[in-house]
């Protein structure tokens, strides 16, 4: 070997050597996502935490484990808008919630019991994995499937899509309108027929889809996707404040939001790695709570949200997990996390105003859809609470949601400047919005105009 050769070879063996001993970018497991649905008993539990009651807009993380009652309903929403249901009697446990190194989000969650939904949305090209039983399936995008998962029998149902069956010798893919059954002890002599079976459950998932469908998107101000955009459509919308730009308000904050505080309405849930964090018990509370900032305007108007800047990766870098707020009222004090317990203490959630169950909306605002009314055989929510609803519905119903036999029928927000999502900017340009027009409603300081359209059943 010449002496050029040499001092290449040992050339290349250098670099190999510090290459070896430079470790691969890591995943992360910093990932954020959100409790998005609730009704009836459910209960959540971080890693080396007790289960305890859950809260509307508890950030989920890895390791989290989500249990339902016999009346119990539950979602979870993730950043692409993709969702995970869990009808009564279920359990599920995210195993994993991480970015890989390209950038890619993994989703695995195991389910150990009962009836859960995987809506797989084709916004991205995050992967979506269901384990259960020891066997794991790849849910495809733009694919609906259902597992039910009991001790003697476990079902895979595509409703739409396509899922692929991972852990057998051969590859194999379960399509729409296609169930796969296999028993637990013997997972390798499964079947696939063509079929599923109704269950009464899927209409309160349908309903959910449907939803998301009509109020997941955005082309005008803020966000143009991710996680908590449809409750933003849904529940409120944007008006011109000068000096700030573009801000939101819930329906219904005609005078009622001058003595409201964002922060008096909720929970301070702990997760490990990250400490105390808000969970909003409003159902529109997780995009205002967890990014952008609060800010309390003049005028009559009270407080609004301010979204800030949502370039890259906003819903994943720009994450708050304590109040951020621009302009506050004479005499406002900020809400604090607690301290947590030091060790392997406890750490409860901490209740905050009306997060013990009753209903939580703005005075004058849309009221939550009743979606678990669709599940044939289901008992009816509260005498009071319907009262309120119909009381709402004789005063400020105007079409936005039509209840019927077969549910809901969600009317997409409209706006005369053609931005989905958004009524129209009344009044001179550098106002607080004027009257209403549209099916979503405009903004008013003052009577009943600024109200939202539409009722929530």
């Amino acid at each position: 070997m010449t002496g050029r050769m040499r001092f290449t070879f040992l050339t290349v063996i250098a670099l190999l050597m510090v290459a070896a001993s430079v470790p691969a970018q890591a995943e992360s497991h910093v990932r954020i996502v959100r409790l998005s649905y609730l009704d009836g008993q459910v209960q959540t539990a971080h890693a080396g935490q007790e289960l305890e009651r859950a809260i509307l807009n508890t950030p989920i993380v890895e390791g989290t484990r989500i249990v339902t009652r016999n009346d119990g309903l539950a979602e979870v929403e993730f950043e692409d808008q993709s969702a995970l249901r869990l009808a009564g009697n279920s359990e599920v446990n995210f195993r994993r919630l991480v970015i890989s190194d390209t950038g890619v989000k993994i989703n695995e969650v195991e389910v150990l019991r009962g009836v859960v939904f995987f809506d797989v949305r084709s916004k991205s090209n995050d992967v979506y994995r269901a384990v259960a039983d020891g066997n794991t399936f790849l849910v495809r995008r733009n694919t609906v499937a259902r597992i039910s998962a009991a001790p003697d029998q476990l079902q895979l149902a595509v409703l739409r899509g396509e899922v692929q069956v991972e852990n057998q010798p051969q590859l194999a893919s379960v399509k729409k309108n296609e169930t796969l059954t296999l028993d637990p002890k013997q997972p390798a002599e499964y079947k696939v027929a063509h079929g599923t079976e109704a269950l009464p459950v899927d209409a309160w998932n349908s309903e959910r889809e449907a939803y998301v469908n009509a109020y997941g998107n955005n082309q005008g101000y803020g966000p143009r996707s991710g996680y908590g955009l449809a409750d933003l459509n849904y529940y409120g919308d944007y008006f011109y404040a000068a000096g700030y730009g573009y801000v939101w308000q819930p329906y219904g904050f005609a005078g009622s939001l001058l003595g409201w505080d964002p922060y008096t309405n909720g929970a301070w849930t702990f997760s490990p790695g990250f400490g105390y964090l808000w969970a909003s018990a409003y159902p529109w509370g997780w995009l205002p709570y967890h990014y952008g900032s609060w800010l309390f305007l003049g005028n009559g108007v009270g407080w609004a949200w301010l979204p800030g800047s949502f370039g890259g990766p906003w819903y994943s870098t720009n994450f708050v997990a304590t109040p951020v707020i621009t302009k506050t009222p004479a005499g406002w004090q900020a809400a604090t996390a607690p301290a947590a317990p030091s060790g392997n203490s406890p750490k409860p959630t901490i209740l905050v105003g009306k997060a013990d169950g009753s209903p939580a909306y703005i005075p004058g605002g849309r009221i939550p859809p009743n979606f678990a009314s669709v599940i044939p055989g289901r008992s009816a929510r509260s005498a009071a609470f319907e009262n309120q609803r119909a009381a709402y519905q004789s005063v400020f119903g105007r079409n936005a949601v039509q209840h019927g036999q077969a549910g809901h029928v969600f009317a997409a927000p409209q706006s005369a400047s053609g931005m989905w999502g958004f009524g129209p900017v009344g009044g001179s340009q550098g106002g607080y919005g004027g009257g209403s027009s549209g099916s979503t409603g405009g903004h008013s300081s003052g009577g009943s105009g600024g109200h939202g359209g539409g009722s929530g059943h």
